[in-house]
């Protein structure tokens, strides 16, 4: 069929012959560094190996970066561990799970993901190896003045959570990350309006990003809120050394639990936040942009990961049972994490709710008997003073339940607006703090372009009231810039 086709027919078919090996298979490609089966990964436009972390390009099989690392083994027994690895053990939590690696000194008494104080020691079940490291220079008092004086930046916190009390479990953990170098591909929309007293434009506006970032921090532990690690960044990595046993040294070191290949996702989903901070340049030439960030399309090229561990003083703090994550940056002293608010406003948020309940029937059915007694009353001719004291005790009960309604009306209206301004107000400032974005991990050594294309969608003119307001004129812009 494909012979048979008009056109092209001197091109070669994509699809193989008869004379072809036989069909595609999951085992036909194979690693060229190391073996082992290799995949597509849209997100780095290649095949990717799980083993070694190559990736090649899909036809020719030539390297265009690595997602590889120090792999580390599994020990099957004491015998495999290696000379340095014996001087280390882990430290699991038997409540949530949580495995730590320390040095043969050092030990735990509580676990600092979770607060419990079940803690077991074993023997290393999987070799350690990073390739980098950060070392400690916060050490804990300037850490604990440090919560103090974010957490006063927290808004409608409890003073029972800023205590100090509660700032006594604050612990210190080398946490492992993977830095990424790479190159960044970002395709995006948006739709453009230029205005002036003649006329209106829309435009759809496509833009192309392409420039390198540098070691990039993504946390690799599940157990670690990767916000709360995004929030104390950046780490400053003129301090960053070759690993060396001597900084685990009174220290706690999490294992990686996520390989790169693994969280892709957050690679992209950061990166694609990357791009739009280059789109704002986009949006400077017209009155109006409106992006569409859900046809941006981001790739990476040039990938190279490194293994490193990044000094965290890390807290767990247990209130009103809930836990909330802090952690302090060991080498810089950037503090963040969340915070509790207030109960004013779940106070608030119980009030709405008994003003909607059903036992809001029953002053509501007394109202209304009370008005059809006094109704009955007032029928009557003869009123003695009995019934008519009876009637005016009845009217001031009317009355107070009809101002009590009322006010019940306004009171819940109230409460509606000051429920929804103390949750706003409370988890914009509470909320994780955002990370230092692009600008901290741009490579200003590597060429950056920002390229936009433009073409109406509509023009309007403001002084012809004859044309029709949905007529249309499409054309090209006339501008292809370059940043």
């Amino acid at each position: 069929m494909w012979s048979a086709r008009p056109f092209n027919s001197d091109a070669p078919n994509p699809f193989g012959s008869k004379k072809d090996e036989g069909p595609l298979s999951a085992e036909s490609s194979k690693c060229p560094s190391c073996g082992s089966n290799i995949f597509y990964l849209p997100e780095v436009q290649g095949m990717v190996c799980r083993n070694c972390g190559n990736i090649y390009h899909p036809a020719t099989l030539e390297l265009m970066g690595t997602l590889g690392y120090t792999i580390e083994h599994d020990y099957s027994s004491d015998e495999d561990i290696s000379d340095d690895d014996r001087k280390r053990h882990e430290i699991v939590c038997d409540s949530c799970g949580a495995v730590m690696i320390a040095d043969e000194n050092m030990m735990s008494t509580m676990c600092p993901f979770c607060g419990s104080p079940a803690i077991i020691s074993r023997l290393l079940t999987r070799e350690f190896r990073p390739d980098y490291i950060i070392p400690f220079k916060i050490d804990r008092d300037t850490a604990h003045n440090n919560i103090k004086n974010w957490l006063k930046t927290r808004k409608m916190t409890p003073w029972g959570f800023k205590s100090k009390s509660r700032l006594t479990k604050l612990t210190a953990m080398y946490v492992p990350f993977w830095l990424l170098d790479c190159g960044v591909n970002s395709d995006m929309t948006g739709t453009g309006i230029r205005k002036s007293k003649e006329f209106l434009e829309k435009y759809h506006v496509a833009s192309k990003a392409t420039y390198y970032v540098k070691d990039v921090p993504f946390d690799a532990s599940i157990k670690i809120a990767n916000k709360l690690m995004e929030a104390i960044e950046p780490f400053d990595y003129s301090g960053m050394v070759k690993f060396d046993n001597r900084y685990l040294q009174g220290f706690c070191a999490d294992k990686y639990d996520q390989r790169p290949t693994e969280i892709m996702d957050r690679f992209i989903k950061r990166l694609d936040r990357f791009s739009a901070e280059l789109q704002k340049n986009v949006s400077n030439r017209f009155d109006d942009y409106i992006p569409n960030p859900d046809k941006t399309f981001t790739w990476m090229s040039d990938l190279n990961i490194k293994y490193c561990l990044l000094p965290v003083w890390f807290m767990t703090v247990e209130f009103d049972g809930r836990q909330y994550q802090v952690a302090v940056n060991g080498q810089t002293g950037e503090a963040g994490g969340m915070a509790p608010t207030t109960s004013a406003a779940d106070k608030f948020d119980s009030f709405v709710r008994f003003t909607r309940s059903r036992w809001m029937i029953v002053p509501a059915g007394l109202a209304v008997l009370i008005a059809a007694a006094l109704f009955m009353i007032s029928l009557s001719m003869n009123i003695s003073p009995p019934v008519r004291f009876l009637f005016y005790a009845l009217a001031v009960i009317e009355l107070i339940l009809v101002i009590a309604f009322a006010a019940m009306i306004i009171a819940n209206i109230v409460a509606k607006i000051g429920s929804h301004a103390i949750h706003k107000t409370a988890d914009a400032v509470n909320d994780f703090d955002k990370d230092p974005g692009l600008n901290a991990y741009l490579d200003t050594s590597k060429r950056t372009d920002l390229k936009m294309v433009d073409f109406v969608l509509r023009h309007r003119e403001y002084y012809d009231e004859r044309r029709d307001d949905e007529e249309e004129k499409v054309g090209f812009g006339d501008f292809f810039e370059t940043y």
